[in-house]
């Protein structure tokens, strides 16, 4: 019965996880370092977003409820990367978007890596 219940929560705690938590991993295995993503609401209207900062970037992942409705969410993604250089992505039912306000990749190479990396997990 214990190994039941262990079973049982395992599963549970793995299908908890927000997508977010994939991503962050990808981008750990890619050698980025992320650090902790905190939710912050809806900062794109209808997803369900945490925000933190990835190799020096700041980014935002936020998952809707279907992949139309995240990429109608992409223009207002755009909107937060505002004047920076950066990046607003849609895979599946996930938004991502990189902003380099502090100018810290003049290459862009971060900045794509981490596009990249975003898109191979949420395939």
């Amino acid at each position: 019965m214990r190994r039941a219940a262990l079973g049982l929560v395992t599963l549970l705690v793995a299908g908890c996880s927000s997508g977010v938590d994939d991503v962050v991993a990808a981008w750990k295995a890619a050698g980025e370092s992320p650090s902790a993503f905190a939710d912050v609401g809806e900062k794109l209207p209808g997803g369900k977003c945490q925000a933190g900062k990835v190799s020096g970037l700041d980014a935002t992942v936020c998952v809707f409820e279907s992949q139309e409705k995240a990429r109608q969410a992409e223009e207002g993604g755009w909107k937060l990367v505002g004047n920076s250089v950066g990046a607003a992505a849609v895979s599946g039912k996930m938004v991502l978007v990189v902003a380099d306000s502090r100018k810290e990749d003049p290459s862009g190479r971060r900045l794509n890596a981490l596009v990249k990396a975003f898109q191979a997990e949420t395939r």
